[in-house]
C-alpha cells in the first residue's frame, strides 16, 4: 500500500485511509485501461449488448449496479461502477425523463466504461435541421474553450420571441442521440471533449460523467461545434 508521510496535524487514521483510497481508484483506473485496449463497439446501447461487451471487465474485478434512488419524492436512475479494490464510480438521471430504463442504463454503463457505440449503429442525425432552427432563432453555436471567451460564453442566445433558446431544454430523444455520437468517438477525442465541455460549462471536478449534465439545447450546440471541428480535422489528415 502506497505509504503517506505523517503530519502532526493529521491524525494517523486518516491517512492511511486516504492512502486505501488512492490505492482503489488506482485499481479501478489500471483494470479499465486494461478493459479498454480489448474492448469493442457494441452495435447498440441496449443494456444486455452492453454488458455482453463488458464481460473482460467483469474477469478483471469489475461489477456495477443500476437502481432507482428516491430523493425527496422523485426517482434518480443510478448506475455504479464497482471495483474488487474497493473504488467506484457512477452516472445518474431522472428516471422521468427517460423513456427506457434499460436503454439509459445501458449508455451510462457504457459511458462509465468506456465503450464505444459502432458508427454503423448510429441514428441519422437531423444534424442541418437542428443547426437552421437554431440560427433562424437567433441563437450561436458556442465555440470551443479554445475560441470563446468566458464573457461570450455566458452571453444568452435570444430567440426572435425574446426567448433564451439555448437554455430551452433537450428532448429524452435528442440527449440519447447526443450520448451515442459521444459514444462513437475514439477515447482520446471523447477525452478531448470531455475536458472541453467541463471548461466550458464549469462542471464540478466531483463530477464523474457529463453524461447527465447534456440537457439544454446549448449542450448539444456545444457538442455538434466540437464533431465538426474533430471531423474536418480526420478529413484534412486523410491522404
Amino acid at each position: 500500500m502506497t505509504q503517506i508521510p505523517a503530519r502532526a496535524d493529521v491524525p494517523a487514521g486518516a491517512l492511511e485511509l486516504l492512502g486505501e483510497k488512492g490505492s482503489a481508484e488506482r485499481a479501478l483506473t489500471a483494470a479499465l485501461a486494461s478493459f479498454q485496449e480489448q474492448v469493442q463497439a457494441v452495435p447498440s446501447l441496449d443494456l444486455a449488448a452492453v454488458v455482453e461487451a463488458a464481460r473482460p471487465a467483469f474477469a478483471q474485478g469489475i461489477a456495477f449496479s443500476s437502481q432507482l434512488v428516491d430523493i425527496r419524492g422523485r426517482h434518480k436512475l443510478r448506475v455504479t461502477v464497482m471495483h474488487a479494490g474497493g473504488a467506484e464510480v457512477s452516472s445518474e438521471e431522472w428516471a422521468d425523463e427517460v423513456d427506457d430504463p434499460l436503454q439509459a442504463s445501458g449508455w451510462m454503463l457504457a459511458m462509465l466504461l468506456g465503450i464505444p457505440l459502432d458508427k454503423q449503429a448510429m441514428p441519422v442525425e437531423p444534424e442541418a435541421t437542428s443547426t437552421v432552427e437554431l440560427a433562424s432563432a437567433g441563437a450561436q453555436r458556442p465555440a470551443l474553450p479554445a475560441k470563446t471567451s468566458s464573457v461570450e460564453a455566458s452571453e444568452p442566445c435570444a430567440g426572435a420571441g425574446g426567448g433564451d433558446v439555448a437554455l430551452e431544454p433537450l428532448t429524452a430523444q435528442e440527449i440519447e442521440a447526443t450520448h451515442q455520437r459521444i459514444l462513437a468517438l475514439p477515447q482520446a477525442a471523447r477525452r478531448e471533449l470531455t475536458t472541453a465541455f467541463r471548461e466550458h460549462f464549469q462542471v464540478p471536478r466531483n463530477a464523474r460523467s457529463i453524461g447527465d449534465r447534456i440537457t439544454q439545447h446549448q449542450h448539444s450546440a456545444f457538442i455538434d461545434r466540437f464533431l465538426e471541428e474533430f471531423e474536418g480535422a480526420q478529413a484534412a489528415a486523410e491522404p
